[in-house]
């Protein structure tokens, strides 16, 4: 946990980057191409993943999605995978900052009301808040794609989708032989990122290794320009993480093979207050495993999924108020999950249950020891229909029994419309519109932490839906949605409960809005991609049919221009902003808008080196109040593809 061990780490492992790039010898250029999406088994890349069980081509998704590829997280030279959720329409993030602590809103949802996947495996940390997922130490090196998918999503998985779906898909080879990914970078604060895949297959067997590590120097996490004290704040806030994450998947036979992955990382953070200084730290440690099998049938219209997996995460507290050994929370989430599939054109059906146990083991000295765990059985059927060209229509709904509420159940229904091609000149035109409810159960930390907890907790209730449109014309796409969200009984920290604050309930809550995202490819060498949303948050405490605003930002987007002035040449201005957060905890942020530059050159197919600088014009702004964003920084770095 020394400086010195940190260094040694994440250094080791750039290191092994840089000997990688330099060290193999160049092959065909077909090498580059081992590490394709592996979206679907069945290798068909146009297959939507997330947005149903049912497998739905893009024409027939009725919901709002994004989809981040690997040569995109390249191109915006992308470390933690938080930064690329920036860009993405109806997404908001609390703070950019390498490794911080960070929120994840999805159409002005919680960070507990975003589900959370990795290769199929349900992250979540029930010794946190609310059994939520901290994305804070993601990084990109290993991904080869995300699916963002917005809007309600319980009836397919599970309680906390209130807001959308994160499924991250991880890398894996598809073609014959090895292929090795590697890259370093250095820049900025002491920054130093690097990471290796190595990736194969071999007839029926495909593997991936992926080794990882990234550190930081600081500066200090809490802003000296909103300190309590002027002059208090003047320590560096290192942060340092390093990991590993492989898969490796066997085809039995034609039509039944098997998964094994997972990761594991560790991770070390300063901590400071809103608006002072602290000694306080913390020590991270997680990880995922799961085994998957899977059956298709021959001609692809029955398939059947089964797979156990455990999500785990530890951390250590250490500082003036924690034990001398660390405040421990230790959270377990394991799962056995049963998807069935059939699909016969004019309609297909999945259904499917689940088993999960959720245990939380606390031994503190700041807030009490807590053992808690509860078991939650679900059971979902999900039907399609396709009465004629163009149109798609789906209803899910779900069961779940809990342990401690009871049994809740949810339910959702889309439409697509793909009207026909040519139609206005227009490439393609999809209407759509989707409806789901939701049901979050309070989590274990908000029902029993011996200093913060309320037992009294409801259930949380949702329902929302959206309407949208979605076009390709030449050389320009565009996607436009309105969204609603309204909830009942949504759980709030308050600090003037008791004597150091608690949980309780909000009456009613209330969002909406509308995001845009347009992509403009006027010539072969000019790019233009706009994003934007527009929200408005509003609180009824007493349901008297008073509402009140909740401060969260109302606009924020992004812009950015790529020009390639030659083939081998990229060149990117970028402008990330957001309008004032008066929600952040402590007080309000102003709005900002922060200009980044990046620019890459391929020296040859197989080698690549990059460089940013973000906040071009060291503008001082803030995400989450008190929080020190940091300022103009300057990265370089290198990427090899065997």
């Amino acid at each position: 946990m020394t400086t010195n061990f940190r260094f040694a780490a994440t250094s080791a492992l750039a290191l092994a980057a840089i000997t990688a790039t330099v060290a193999v010898p160049a092959m065909a250029d077909e090498a580059a191409d081992t590490t394709t999406d592996a979206t679907t088994d069945t290798g068909d890349s146009a297959i939507v993943v997330t947005a149903s069980r049912i497998k739905l081509a893009p024409r027939e998704v009725g919901s709002a999605y994004t989809i981040v590829t690997d040569k995109e997280l390249q191109a915006k030279q992308v470390t933690f995978l938080k930064e690329a959720l920036q860009d993405v329409p109806g997404v908001q993030i609390s703070s950019d900052r390498p490794g911080d602590a960070t929120s994840i809103s999805i159409r002005g949802s919680d960070n507990d009301e975003v589900v959370w996947l990795i290769d199929g495996i349900q992250l979540g940390d029930p010794s946190a808040t609310s059994t939520q997922f901290a994305s804070d130490h993601l990084t990109s090196q290993d991904i080869a794609r995300v699916e963002v998918l917005r809007g309600n999503q319980s009836s397919l998985y599970g309680a906390d989708a209130i807001g959308g779906v994160v499924n991250i898909i991880t890398q894996r080879a598809t073609h014959e032989g090895l292929a090795l990914n590697a890259e370093a970078e250095t820049g900025s604060y002491g920054t130093l990122n690097g990471g290796a895949s190595l990736l194969g297959k071999y007839g029926p067997l495909d593997f991936r290794l992926t080794a990882t590590g990234n550190s930081h120097e600081g500066p200090s996490l809490a802003d000296p320009r909103t300190a309590s004290t002027a002059g208090s704040i003047t320590e560096d806030d290192e942060y340092w993480r390093y990991g590993f994450s492989g898969r490796t998947g066997l085809a039995l036979s034609d039509t039944i093979s098997l998964q094994a992955l997972g990761f594991w990382q560790k991770a070390f953070s300063d901590l400071d207050g809103t608006t002072s200084d602290s000694s306080n730290t913390v020590l991270k440690r997680e990880y995922a495993a799961a085994l998957q099998g899977r059956y298709a049938s021959l001609d692809g219209r029955f398939t059947a999924d089964a797979s156990v997996n455990r999500y785990q995460a530890k951390r250590l507290y250490f500082g003036t108020y924690y034990s001398d050994d660390g405040d421990l929370y230790r959270g377990t989430k394991d799962a056995a999950n049963l998807n069935l599939g059939y699909d016969a054109g004019i309609f297909a059906i999945s259904a499917g249950g689940k088993l999960e146990e959720e245990k939380s083991d606390q031994v503190t000295y700041y807030s009490g020891d807590l053992h808690k765990h509860v078991t939650t059985r679900s059971g979902y059927g999900e039907l399609a229909l396709r009465p004629f060209e163009g149109l798609t229509l789906t209803g899910a709904a779900r069961v779940d029994d809990n342990s401690r509420f009871g049994t809740f159940d949810t339910y959702r229904g889309t439409i697509a419309y793909a009207l026909p091609t040519g139609l206005l000149g227009a490439d393609s035109i999809k209407l759509r519109a989707s409806y789901g409810t939701g049901a979050k159960a309070p989590g274990l930390y908000q029902l029993f932490d011996p200093t913060y907890g309320n037992p009294d907790l409801k259930v949380q209730t949702s329902k929302g839906g959206d309407l949208g449109v979605d076009v390709v014309y030449g050389w320009a796409s565009a996607q436009v949605s309105y969204f609603y969200t309204h909830t009942h009984n949504e759980i709030v920290y308050d600090s003037g409960i008791g004597t150091y604050g608690g949980y309780t309930q909000y009456g009613r809550t209330r969002k909406d809005g509308f995001e845009i995202a347009l992509a403009l490819a006027p010539a072969t060498w000019l790019r233009l991609d706009q994003n934007f949303t527009f929200l408005t948050a509003e609180e009824d405490d007493d349901e008297d049919g008073t509402y009140t605003d909740m401060g969260n930002p109302k606009r924020s987007g992004s812009t950015a221009v790529t020009v390639l002035p030659v083939e081998s040449v990229s060149l990117t201005a970028r402008a990330r902003y957001r309008s004032r957060n008066a929600s952040s905890y402590g007080g309000t942020t102003a709005a900002y808008a922060v200009a980044d530059v990046l620019a890459s050159w391929r020296v040859a197919p197989q080698f690549e080196l990059y460089g940013r600088v973000t906040n071009l014009f060291d503008k001082w702004y803030q995400m989450s109040y008190g929080k020190n964003a940091l300022g103009r920084a300057v990265y370089a770095g290198v990427r090899y593809s065997f």
